[in-house]
C-alpha cells in the first residue's frame, strides 16, 4: 500500500479521482468513463490515458487502493494489539465501512461492476488485497498454513458484510452482522484442523490471486 503522496503523478491521479466520483455515479464504469471525465473536467483525454494507461479499470483500481491506504493510515495512530483479535477485526471492518459510506454511491458502482461475471479475476484480486490488509493492520505475522486459513475465513465474513452494506442503509444492523460472523475468527485453531485437506492447494491458489 505504499504510495509516494508527494509525487505530481499521484496528486493528479488523486485529483481526478475526486472530480470523477459524481460522474461515475451518473454514468457508471465502462469504456466511455474517461471520455466523460475529460468532458467535465480540465483534464484532456490524452492526459487521462497517460495517467491511467489501462483505461477506466486503472482508475477503478486506484480508487480501491486509495480507500485501503486511508484505512492503513487511520490505524497508524492506534495500538490495536491490546485488543482481543475479534475486536481488532471488528474495529477495522467498521472503520472500512465508515470510509466507504462517505461516498457510498460511488463505491457501490464499483462493487456492482466487479461482481459482473467477466470481472471475476479482478474481483478476486481486490477481495484478497482487502482481507490481506485487514489482517496486516490487525497485527497478523503468520507465515505458515494459518496465513491462508485466516484469509479464507475473513474473505467469507468480509464478502457478506460488503454485500449487506451496499444493499442496506442500516449501519447498526450491519454492526450486528459483523458481530454474529466474527465468532469464526476466534475459532481459527479449530477450523484450521478442518481445512488441512486443502493444505497442498491453498498456497498455489493465493499465489495465483496475487498475480492476477
Amino acid at each position: 500500500m505504499k504510495k509516494n503522496k508527494k509525487s505530481l503523478v499521484y496528486k493528479k491521479r488523486l485529483n481526478i479521482l475526486k472530480l470523477s466520483k459524481n460522474i461515475i455515479v451518473k454514468n457508471g464504469w465502462n469504456e466511455t468513463s474517461l471520455k466523460a471525465i475529460s468532458e467535465k473536467t480540465n483534464f484532456s483525454l490524452d492526459e487521462l490515458n497517460v495517467l491511467f494507461p489501462e483505461g477506466y479499470k486503472d482508475l477503478l483500481i486506484f480508487s480501491l487502493d486509495e480507500i485501503n491506504l486511508q484505512l492503513e493510515d487511520y490505524f497508524k495512530k492506534y495500538n490495536l494489539i491490546r485488543l482481543p483479535l475479534n475486536k481488532r477485526i471488528r474495529k477495522i471492518l467498521i472503520t472500512k465501512i465508515n470510509l466507504l459510506n462517505k461516498n457510498k454511491n460511488f463505491y457501490k458502482k464499483i462493487f456492482f461492476f466487479l461482481i459482473l461475471p467477466h470481472n471475476s479475476k479482478l474481483l478476486s484480486k481486490q477481495l484478497y488485497k482487502s482481507v490481506d490488509l485487514i489482517w496486516f493492520i490487525a497485527g497478523d505475522h503468520s507465515t505458515d498454513f494459518n496465513y491462508y486459513t485466516k484469509r479464507i475465513i475473513l474473505l467469507g465474513i468480509y464478502s457478506r458484510v460488503i454485500l449487506n452494506f451496499f444493499n442496506n442503509n442500516d449501519l447498526k444492523k450491519l454492526e450486528e452482522l459483523i458481530d454474529v460472523n466474527l465468532h469464526y475468527v476466534s475459532k481459527i485453531p479449530q477450523l484450521k484442523k478442518r481445512l488441512n485437506f486443502f493444505k497442498e492447494n491453498i498456497p498455489s491458489i493465493f499465489s495465483i490471486l496475487k498475480k492476477v
